[in-house]
């Protein structure tokens, strides 16, 4: 008898639960994949002490297949659904070959995205907390603010190197400034040109209180806190506009920065965005069992979803909030019931009573309400640290952290930074005689310029079609129809002769038609059907 295929999309802590889960729960009765663009999990609540150097970037992390030994794991990006024919579309590998994989479940846990759309400038000059080349580009950018504020003699410069402002007074962006204040402070030694009274750190917070998840208490207590420790908080504020060296506030302040970190402006994936499938609030709509709404056999979870708590639903707090917490019993529960209508029997409606709330204030301190008793200050930060490695998955990757949190007490904090190469918006390619530029199916990486050789693209004949064959050459391109409607090859280019071909990404490309009108003008007055024969007419995005 075939295995149920079970298909997870998303490493998460939705996916990654979902699937130990599964396993404890089956043992080698499904075949489990999993697909994730990283081949590892990162445990989110600790980026902000990834960015601050108490724990090492490769110890916050645990690669998948160390963590789901039985599981097929698959690096890919998630791109579409087909709910008739059972399969979900990824794209994987440096040519992304378009990949259906077939299921019998599905369990969509992509998570949500950082979506700075209605903030003018912030995509461009603020840096986010969403991941871990996030959590290290902040660490990189906050040691080179202090490497120039140390030896500048611009007094505008050193105060704007010197002035970091979170937005967003939530668990992150408190637990990410109380993060960088303690690394600051600590480094400042290394820095003899820099005064303890020259760093200033900003938070804004547009609601009444920072917390507000918190009893008010609580949350007057990590004011107070952090307050002392020289934070200055802005209530009632919001963020409007960033450019290179200012932050603009709602209220029209201008603050002169050049560190801006955003904790707020969260949005679902473009995946989700484009299925088709019921959505608030860019969220997936499931029943108490966790199913989409419609189906039998797709399954939803954590913060892709939105996971009524009631029958009947209506306030904010009748959905489960998207914490770790929360989707770590959602994983659960929701493997529970995949296995449960397998085997005919009744599905559990999903029901969780929170532990508690707890948040890092950095050095050393700590808020958290747990079963209703309020606790404050080293007392709530030790709890925090071993709520937090208890839930770390992985016996490899607890031993890490808690080496990581010995040796931060003794030994100072590292000032190294170290920088990673950036790569360029454009790209040479060179192809060999005979060799293969792409093929069928795929989904192209960029504009493609030929800069010198000779290239053939061919497409087989079909019933309605005769074969096509193009010789292409120097200053010949292709691909600008395809940047702008995500579609696949069905045809084939290879290289007659050595060749060099140019590559510019979608996002350079889109941005010089914005900003050169005759560049657009050009592209626009292309005969969009003189390489038709070699896009399939199927629109994967609709």
């Amino acid at each position: 008898m075939q295995k149920k295929r079970i298909v997870i999309a998303g490493g998460g802590f939705g996916g990654v639960f979902a699937a130990q889960q599964l396993q404890k729960l089956s043992g080698d009765q499904y075949q489990i994949e999993l697909i994730s663009e990283n081949n590892y999990f990162v445990f989110q609540p600790l980026l902000p002490e990834v960015a601050s150097g108490t724990i090492n970037v490769q110890d916050a992390v645990s690669p998948l297949r160390l963590l789901l030994p039985k599981v097929k794991v698959r690096q890919a990006e998630v791109v579409d659904v087909d709910t008739e024919k059972k399969q979900l579309i990824v794209v994987q590998g440096r040519k992304r070959v378009l990949i259906p994989i077939a299921y019998d479940h599905l369990i969509l846990a992509t998570g949500q995205v950082t979506n700075l759309e209605s903030f003018h400038g912030f995509e461009q000059h603020s840096l986010t907390m969403k991941n871990l080349s996030d959590a290290h580009q902040l660490r990189n950018h906050i040691i080179q603010c202090l490497e120039l504020a140390d030896v500048t003699e611009d007094e505008v410069i050193k105060k704007r190197m010197l002035t970091f402002v979170v937005a967003g007074g939530g668990f992150s962006g408190v637990e990410t400034i109380g993060e960088m204040v303690e690394m600051i402070q600590r480094t400042l030694r290394f820095y003899p040109n820099i005064n303890k009274d020259d760093v200033e750190c900003i938070m804004v917070q547009s609601g009444a209180r920072i917390l507000p998840e918190l009893p008010e208490k609580l949350s007057q207590y990590a004011r107070e806190k952090l307050e002392k420790r020289g934070v200055e908080i802005l209530l009632h504020e919001g963020v409007k506009s960033a450019s290179a060296t200012t932050l603009t506030l709602g209220s029209g302040k201008k603050l002169n920065t050049s560190t801006i970190v955003c904790t707020i402006g969260n949005g679902p994936s473009p995946f989700i965005r484009k299925i088709d499938l019921p959505q608030q609030h860019g969220k997936i709509c499931v029943n108490r069992h966790l199913q989409v709404e419609g189906q039998s056999n797709i399954w939803s979870l954590g913060d892709t979803a939105l996971v009524p708590l009631k029958d009947q639903p209506t306030e904010r707090t009748d959905f489960a909030p998207p914490t770790a917490q929360f989707t770590v019993r959602e994983a659960s529960q929701l493997a529970k019931n995949i296995h449960a209508l397998e085997s005919g029997k009744a599905m559990t409606a999903f029901t969780f009573t929170p532990r508690g709330m707890l948040a890092s204030l950095g050095n050393y301190s700590g808020v958290a309400s747990m079963f209703g008793i309020n606790m404050s200050g080293l007392f709530a930060w030790l709890l925090w640290r071993s709520f937090y490695i208890a839930l770390l998955p992985g016996f490899a990757t607890r031993l890490r952290v808690g080496l990581n949190w010995f040796y931060d007490y003794f030994l100072p904090r590292t000032i190294v930074q170290v920088q990673q190469a950036s790569g360029s918006g454009c790209k040479y390619m060179h192809f060999s005689a005979g060799e293969l530029v792409f093929d069928q199916n795929q989904l192209l990486d960029g504009l493609h310029i030929v800069v010198s050789g000779k290239l053939e693209m061919r497409i087989a004949a079909t019933d309605d079609q005769q074969e096509f064959v193009k010789q292409i050459g120097a200053g010949d391109h292709w691909g600008e129809k395809i940047l702008e409607n995500q579609v696949a090859t069905t045809g084939v280019v290879t290289a007659l002769e050595d060749s060099l071909v140019l590559v510019m990404d979608k996002t350079d490309f889109g941005r010089l038609k914005q900003a050169l009108p005759s560049f657009r003008d050009y592209f626009d007055q292309i005969n969009p059907e003189r390489y038709s024969s070699a896009i399939k007419k199927t629109d994967i995005n609709n």
